[in-house]
C-alpha cells in the first residue's frame, strides 16, 4: 500500500490529530494565537510526522482532503473551548497552494466553520509564499473573497521563496509569517542580517501586518526581535506542537517563565534608533524636516513615521510668513530674524549647530503659550544642501497679565452725500 492510500485509511479512521503551537505576542508574552498541526498517530501510539506524508499528498489532490480535514479539527476545537468556558482564541491553519484551484473554496469553508457558530475572525488561512509567486492573479480572487468574508490571511514561510516584498505588495493579507531558514544558521548580530530582517518588519508595520517569526529558539533571537517591531514569535523557545489536552491546560494558565538577554545586548541599530524616535515623538508631537538650500519642508508626526507616505513639501520662507501672525506682538521680530531662511544659513556657515528661541504663540483654540522651538544643523551624506530638523516644545499657557490686548478697531468716517448724515464704518 503506497503512503496516499495509508493516509486515505488513516483519515477515516481518525488517526490524524490536531497538535498545537502557541505564538505569542513578542512584547507581553500573552498568547497571541495558535497552530494546528497534523500529526498521524498509530493504533499502537507510534507518532509519524508530516514530513513523511505532505509531500507525497501534495502530488495527488489528496492534501486537499487533509486540510479540510484540519478545518473540521479546528472547528471542534474551538467549539470545545467555547462550551467549557474558556476564551477562544485564533487558529492558524494550513492550506495548500491547490486551493487555489479548487472549486467553492471560500464557500466550503464558510459552511464548516458557520455549523460550529464559529466566528469567521477566528481563523486565519495561511498560504505558503510560493503560492502566491506561482499564481498571483487567481490567488488575488481567493485572497478578497476570503476577507470580504471576514477570514484572515497570512503568508507563511516567507523568505523561503522569492523573499521579495515587491511580489506581495499588490495582495491583500493580514499577517506575514517569516520563514524560519530567516533565522536559523545566522548570526542575529550580523549588521547585513539585521538590516534584512529590520526591511521586513519596517514594510510590515507599513502596512498595519502582524509579523511572526517562526523557529524562535534562543534568547539572543527574541531579545533581538523585541527592538524591532516585529509582532509575534513562534518556536521552541516557547513551546514545541503539543497535544489539545497539554495546550487547554497550558492556555488556561498562560504559563511562561523565560529569561530574555538586555535588549540593549541584542538590539540592532535600526531598532535603536526607533526607539530614539518614539523617544523625540513622546516630548516633540510633530517635527519639521527643512532643507534651507532649496527653501522647502516637510512636518512629520508619530502616527505616520516610517509609513512609507510621501511627505508633502512645501516653502519655508511661506511658513514664516504665514505663521507670523500668531506670535505675540513683541516676540515678531525676534521670531522673523532667529528663523528667516537666509539668517538661518547664515548661522550654518557661522559653525553654529543649534538655534533655539523661546517664543509666546497663539494656538487654534485662542490661547497663548510660551513655546520653545529647536533648530538642530544636521548633515546627509547624499547631498551637500543645508538641512536642519526642528523640534517644537510647548512649555506652558501664558499668565493673563502677559496675553496682549487686541487692539482697536480702526474706524473711517464717511459722509453720506444724499442724507447728509454721517455713519461710522469699521474696516
Amino acid at each position: 500500500m503506497g503512503v496516499i492510500e495509508e493516509v486515505r485509511d488513516a483519515m477515516a479512521r481518525r488517526e490524524f490529530v490536531p497538535y498545537f503551537q502557541p505564538q505569542y505576542d513578542v512584547l507581553s508574552n500573552k498568547m497571541w494565537s495558535v497552530e494546528i498541526l497534523a500529526r498521524w498517530i498509530e493504533s499502537d501510539g507510534n507518532v509519524i510526522m508530516p514530513g513523511y506524508f505532505i509531500p507525497e499528498l501534495e502530488m495527488s489532490n489528496d492534501i486537499l482532503k487533509l486540510d479540510w480535514y484540519m478545518v473540521e479539527e479546528a472547528c471542534i476545537f474551538l467549539d470545545k473551548l467555547d462550551k467549557n468556558n474558556i476564551p477562544k482564541v485564533p487558529v492558524s491553519i494550513n492550506f495548500s497552494g491547490k486551493h487555489v484551484y479548487e472549486v467553492n473554496t471560500c464557500s466550503r469553508l464558510c459552511e464548516i466553520v458557520d455549523s460550529f457558530q464559529i466566528p469567521h475572525k477566528l481563523i486565519i488561512i495561511e498560504l505558503a509564499e510560493t503560492t502566491y509567486l506561482d499564481n498571483p492573479d487567481v490567488i488575488r480572487v481567493m485572497l478578497d473573497e476570503l476577507k470580504s468574508h471576514d477570514f484572515r490571511v497570512a503568508i507563511d514561510d516567507f523568505g523561503n521563496g522569492s523573499q521579495s516584498l515587491d511580489y506581495i505588495s499588490e495582495l491583500e493579507f493580514d499577517v506575514l509569517k517569516l520563514d524560519r531558514t530567516m533565522f536559523q544558521n545566522r548570526d542575529i548580530k550580523d549588521e547585513e542580517v539585521q538590516k534584512e530582517l529590520q526591511g521586513i518588519f519596517d514594510y510590515a508595520n507599513g502596512r498595519n501586518l502582524h509579523t511572526v517569526a517562526q523557529g524562535i529558539e534562543t534568547t539572543e533571537q527574541l531579545g533581538y526581535l523585541k527592538g524591532t517591531g516585529c509582532k509575534v514569535v513562534q518556536g521552541y523557545i516557547y513551546d514545541k506542537p503539543m497535544p489539545e489536552s497539554v495546550f487547554i491546560e497550558k492556555f488556561k494558565n498562560n504559563l511562561l517563565d523565560i529569561e530574555v538577554e538586555d535588549i540593549l545586548l541584542t538590539e540592532a541599530p535600526l531598532a535603536a534608533a526607533n526607539l530614539l524616535v518614539e523617544a523625540i515623538f513622546k516630548k516633540y508631537k510633530s517635527v519639521t524636516y527643512m532643507n534651507l538650500t532649496k527653501n522647502s519642508y516637510y512636518v512629520t508626526q508619530y502616527d505616520d513615521f516610517g509609513s512609507g507616505v510621501r511627505p508633502v513639501v512645501n516653502s519655508l520662507a511661506e511658513r514664516l510668513t504665514n505663521s507670523i501672525d500668531s506670535i505675540h506682538p513683541e516676540d515678531r521680530d525676534l521670531y522673523k530674524n532667529t528663523f528667516s531662511v537666509e539668517n538661518q544659513i547664515e548661522a550654518y556657515k557661522r559653525g553654529e549647530e543649534v538655534i533655539d528661541l523661546v517664543v509666546r504663540q497663539i494656538g487654534g483654540d485662542g490661547i497663548y503659550r510660551r513655546v520653545h522651538i529647536t533648530n538642530i544643523f544636521v548633515k546627509s551624506p547624499a547631498v551637500t544642501d543645508i538641512l536642519a530638523v526642528s523640534l517644537y516644545d510647548i512649555l506652558e499657557e501664558l499668565p493673563p497679565e502677559e496675553i496682549p490686548v487686541p487692539p482697536k478697531p480702526e474706524v473711517k468716517s464717511t459722509e453720506l452725500a444724499k442724507t447728509g448724515k454721517t455713519d461710522i464704518i469699521a474696516l
